[in-house]
């Protein structure tokens, strides 16, 4: 019989989100998950780390971007994974007191830390829904009292390589597309299969224990979960190379091609 945890989950089987935890120095994982994570990080010769590192830059950066140049005041972050440091609110709250923040995700692990960690602001919410579901995912959080009645800002950040090519991922962004204000933007990071595609393939494998699997994909298909918005410069493009601060420091070696962008409704 698999352990049970008390929230409910099996722990004995690796889950994406408290692997990411681990990638990053987090402490919410169980011995499953660091064994799933270690084999990860060896097939990506360590680069794995960085990587995750450099999606949280890029996070920050692109928050910081339309909070303060494009005047967005609410952000509906989809697959949010585990809380950790620089979450999306306090990137935002740092620019200004008026915006507000939903995050979607529909593992229960992360719907229990979530909670608890947010509870009592007004101005942060948790909605617990399946990203691969648009028009649900945006009843729940309009049920949380995200509103749509302005431009907003979706946040799909490293989730759509969990997302399988059979359940049409390019669709899924044309479908929020459509139920989104002109003048609403959209942020997708996603990993590349380019460079390493047997390397990719390998890590593939061992997520295909974990809760959810892994697809990378070329940079073409990524490029197309762009299309019907306008992309902001310099597009899509590494990660590390999408309005890097001024005082940035040089990678200190290869990482995982992540390439990511943000964009516009139109």
């Amino acid at each position: 019989m698999a352990e049970q945890a008390p929230g409910g989950f099996d722990v004995n089987q690796p889950n994406v989100a408290r692997m990411y935890d681990y990638y990053l120095g987090g402490k919410n994982h169980f011995p499953a998950d660091r064994a799933a994570a270690e084999r990860v990080i060896e097939l990506s010769q360590g680069h794995v780390r960085e990587a995750v590192r450099e999606n949280r830059a890029f996070l920050g950066r692109a928050v910081r971007f339309l909070a303060r140049e494009r005047g967005i005041r609410a952000f509906l972050d989809l697959g949010a994974g585990l809380p950790t440091q620089g979450n999306v609110h306090e990137i935002a709250l740092d620019v200004s007191p008026d915006v507000r923040v939903t995050y979607v995700d529909n593992d229960p692990v992360v719907a229990a830390h979530a909670r608890a960690l947010l509870e009592g602001d007004l101005r942060v919410r948790f909605a617990q829904a399946d990203l691969r579901r648009p028009e649900e995912v945006v009843a729940a959080a309009e049920a949380n009292g995200f509103a749509l009645d302005r431009p907003v800002a979706l946040l799909l950040l490293s989730c759509l390589h969990f997302v399988r090519d059979e359940e049409d991922p390019e669709g899924l962004i044309a479908a929020y597309r459509e139920l989104l204000p002109s003048g609403s933007h959209v942020v997708i990071s996603h990993v590349s299969a380019d460079p390493l595609p047997d390397a990719m393939a390998a890590m593939s494998g061992v997520y295909s224990k974990a809760n959810a699997p892994f697809e990378a994909r070329p940079a073409t298909q990524i490029a197309r979960f762009f299309d019907g918005f306008d992309l902001v410069e310099p597009g899509v493009v590494e990660l590390n190379r999408w309005r890097p601060e001024p005082d940035a420091l040089p990678l200190s070696g290869p990482v995982l091609p992540v390439l990511g962008g943000v964009a516009r409704r139109p």
